[in-house]
């Protein structure tokens, strides 16, 4: 049976993941899901407003703007994929020997999350929202290099986890998809998904 929506959008927020850095906006994982609910809801309108290099808490403050305020009322189903940036962030900071910062960082990831699913939810009580899992996309290696980011990603994991659970969302295994399969998953500069990434990206997103 074919569901009809009036006016329902589909509304992709995130980082690189969502634009589709490296495979082309046409070839995201966020368009290549609109294409796959389109076959139940024919009437549904896609609106990308990803940004390449987004973190959390700029991601907080786009919401907030009452352009975005409207689109996220009138959304059927919003996507997330944010927390790459940060973790960067964070990563940069333990290079440069901030290792006292990482709490206070995370913390602040933490509350971000948060701040999103309680803005979302204000807005929009119903809306099917999924987030993404955040991927390692360390290949192993450096032993030592691969430790800290499987801790890094694990923790800023629990976080999207637990904004889900407060707000009525859906993780999105995406680390778990793309674990193991890096040489394949991500593209030439081993960070962003390959297309076949964004493809596995896509079935993940219909799948749960």
């Amino acid at each position: 049976m074919v569901i009809s929506i009036t006016n329902g959008i589909y509304l992709a927020l995130g980082d690189s993941l969502t634009t589709g850095y490296g495979v082309g906006f046409n070839r995201s994982f966020a368009t290549l899901y609109y294409a796959g609910l389109l076959s139940s809801f024919p009437r549904l309108r896609y609106e990308n407003s990803g940004v390449n290099g987004l973190t959390s808490g700029q991601l907080v403050n786009m919401i907030e703007q009452s352009t975005m305020y409207r689109m996220i009322s009138q959304a059927q189903f919003i996507t997330i994929t944010i927390g790459s940036n940060d973790l960067l962030a964070i990563g940069k900071g333990l290079v440069a020997g901030q290792r006292a910062n990482i709490n206070l960082t995370f913390g602040e990831f933490h509350h971000n999350l948060m701040a999103l699913g309680e803005r979302i939810r204000s807005a929009n009580p119903t809306a099917i929202l999924k987030l993404a899992s955040i991927y390692n996309p360390l290949p192993d290696g450096d032993r030592q290099t691969n430790a800290l980011a499987r801790t890094l990603v694990k923790e800023a994991n629990h976080g999207v986890k637990q904004m889900a659970s407060a707000y009525r969302g859906i993780v999105v295994p995406i680390a778990k998809a793309f674990k193991g399969k890096e040489q394949l998953m991500l593209g030439s500069d081993q960070l962003h998904p390959s297309m076949l990434g964004h493809q596995v990206m896509a079935e993940c997103f219909l799948r749960y």
